[in-house]
């Protein structure tokens, strides 16, 4: 079956209307029953693919700061899930539910789907890490009276963000590296989605083509 959009003055004569769940369904289980993986392989693990380049660079900023803290194994399980486990999660939702979403249905222009994922990757790969490793590290430190302020009231904001910036300065170059990777490893796989997506568009409707044909064939035989 072939699936195209289309205004309802062109749909033809005959045609199945489907909602977009239902064509979301129908290529879902299509794509995840293909016998060729390779063929389409973005779709099916492109996704998990940026999941797990989320777990690393979550994982290598939370080290950097619990080793820069010194929190040794403190805190370390009670860390991992909300800075490691949970980004990698939201961004295996997100990039399916809305990057591949667009895909299928073809809302939006490719290079609208490409920035949206890469919007995607580093708000789960480096923002949200970052913001939830520095809070919880710090924290932890505070509770453990590894860190203590001077300050009071307001000012002890403004000794908390020098302290914060002499503290991350070592991780300026790795974040830039994070930026970069993650932004070239979204458009990448987003890029090849699109282009395994048209691919299985072009496979459906030379099966359909086919079975038209035979159809054809079969009628002519059959009235002679």
């Amino acid at each position: 079956m072939f699936i195209e959009r289309g205004k309802p003055e062109e749909i033809p004569k005959g045609a199945i209307r489907l909602t977009k769940d239902e064509v979301i369904e129908y290529m879902t289980n299509l794509i995840q029953k293909w016998p060729n993986t390779m063929e389409l392989w973005a779709l099916k693990h492109g996704n998990p693919i940026l999941s797990s380049a989320v777990v690393i660079s979550s994982s290598m900023i939370l080290q950097f700061y619990r080793k820069r803290l010194q929190l040794r194994n403190y805190g370390r399980f009670t860390l991992f899930l909300p800075v490691v486990l949970m980004p990698s999660i939201f961004d295996q939702i997100y990039q399916t539910s809305m990057t591949t979403k667009s895909i299928i249905l073809q809302e939006d222009c490719p290079i609208c789907i490409s920035t949206q994922s890469m919007f995607i990757q580093l708000g789960t790969g480096i923002v949200y890490p970052l913001m939830s490793t520095i809070g919880g590290t710090y924290m932890f430190a505070h509770k453990m009276n590894l860190l203590s302020f001077k300050s009071n009231g307001p000012g002890i904001v403004k000794e908390f963000a020098q302290h914060l910036t002499k503290l991350s300065r070592p991780l300026y170059n790795r974040l830039t590296a994070f930026v970069i990777g993650h932004a070239l490893l979204s458009y990448m796989i987003s890029h090849y989605q699109m282009e395994n997506f048209e691919f299985l568009r072009l496979k459906m409707l030379q099966q359909q083509n086919e079975e038209i044909e035979a159809l054809r064939q079969r009628k002519q035989i059959s009235n002679k």
